[in-house]
């Protein structure tokens, strides 16, 4: 009973302030651990939100591609690379100058084994094909002339509009030729590849197109020009 009292009589002699201090020491540590505790576990989800960040556009970007939003364009009549594709609706109006995917009508009689066959894309043309990209250059009330010299369009001429005769693809096989003058009628547009237009596959060779065709108005996300020359034949 001594012994207690003695024990209880030597803490309360010990100061408050100092009390508090050894309380604190001890609880110290515990403090720390979990400060490191919560700085390991910001530290790891700093790591992980780029990786959420990337997964998040590349799935944005994969359903854009299924949907066929977006587009890879390797062919050089147009700037290749990424391109926007905004469905056209009822009602939507064209205007020269602005880049469309289309399924035009082809002549008939020739051999179009060379163009490249994507029978899985988006947005796919009734012959399993993906869509052209290409500049509307002429629309209603325009007045477009072709021979074998190139095209005017109200008198004008349109640069390097000079028509192949040939695929530029080996075996090179003959492409369909239009000719003659045509003042285009409503909802009748008239196409060309604006990128590199000396082998682009376009109206040249099958003629005015109309609205009805058309799948898309194409803007371009990331895209260049490649210059290419292939071997021609006259």
């Amino acid at each position: 009973m001594v012994n207690i009292l003695s024990k209880t009589i030597s803490l309360s002699r010990i100061p408050l302030t100092t009390r508090f201090q050894r309380l604190h020491r001890a609880r110290l540590p515990q403090a720390r651990l979990r400060r490191a505790r919560l700085r390991r576990a910001q530290g790891r989800w700093k790591r992980l939100l780029p990786v959420a960040i990337v997964g998040a556009i590349l799935a944005g970007a994969i359903m854009a591609w299924d949907n066929g939003d977006w587009r890879l364009n390797l062919s050089p009549s147009e700037p290749m690379g990424i391109w926007a594709i905004t469905p056209v609706i009822p009602g939507t109006r064209l205007h020269a100058g602005e880049i469309v995917t289309l399924c035009p009508r082809l002549p008939h009689g020739y051999h179009y084994g060379w163009l490249e066959d994507k029978a899985n894309a988006a947005n796919a043309c009734a012959n399993g094909r993906a869509p052209y990209i290409k500049t509307i250059v002429a629309g209603p009330g325009d007045v477009v002339h072709e021979n074998h010299h190139g095209v005017t369009i109200n008198g004008h001429p349109l640069l390097d509009s000079r028509p192949l005769p040939y695929t530029t693809s080996k075996p090179q096989v003959r492409l369909p030729q239009w000719r003659g003058t045509i003042t285009l009628t409503p909802g009748q547009y008239w196409a060309y590849g604006a990128g590199d237009p000396r082998f682009s596959f376009d109206s040249r060779y099958w003629g005015p197109f109309r609205q009805t065709q058309v799948r898309g108005i194409a803007r371009p996300l990331a895209v260049w020009k490649y210059d290419w020359t292939p071997k021609t034949r006259d």
